[in-house]
């Protein structure tokens, strides 16, 4: 199966808020993400930091197909917010990218944190306030410098975010 059409089934998979408050490894993973978004900004050396479209500056001819993120976006609910709504597409772009052989930096998936975010039930909002909402926490936007510096989270898998959420 491809890299793409194996998101877009994780995408459709996802039960939406069924899962129990998991704050502190939520916030964790934005963190993360943030932490990737800023390896990848500073890398390309542009952005929109910290949600925008790495496949476009990477290769903006490599895209996910129109109907596999049709599909994708359309298993989203009426509720999902506009960051989840684009960085679904985004990471769905990025597979893309593997899908096609294109040569990447030797850098970690930027949307694999937010994946896992929404994998758990919950989704993220960007507030005007310059914050990344998550779980009923406020995470806040900082600088890409900053981020790129911080501690890597040891895994994404289950064990490790509950782990997370015991330690809290």
């Amino acid at each position: 199966m491809s890299e793409c059409v194996e998101t877009a089934a994780r995408v459709g998979a996802i039960r939406w808020n069924t899962r129990p408050l998991r704050r502190r490894s939520q916030a964790r993973l934005v963190q993360e993400y943030l932490r990737r978004s800023a390896l990848w900004r500073l890398e390309l050396g542009c952005g929109g930091w910290p949600f925008f479209d790495i496949a476009h500056l990477v290769d903006p001819g490599v895209r996910a197909s129109e109907d596999v993120v049709a599909g994708a976006t359309a298993a989203l609910p009426d509720f999902a917010t506009f960051y989840v709504r684009r960085t679904v597409e985004w990471a769905l772009h990025f597979a893309a990218l593997t899908d096609a052989g294109t040569p990447l930096p030797d850098l970690p998936d930027p949307f694999a944190p937010l994946l896992r975010v929404y994998e758990r039930g919950d989704g993220v909002n960007y507030t005007p306030a310059g914050f990344i909402e998550v779980d009923g926490l406020s995470v806040p936007r900082g600088k890409a410098d900053r981020y790129s510096g911080i501690r890597p989270l040891e895994g994404l898998d289950e064990e490790s975010l509950l782990a997370i959420d015991r330690a809290g």
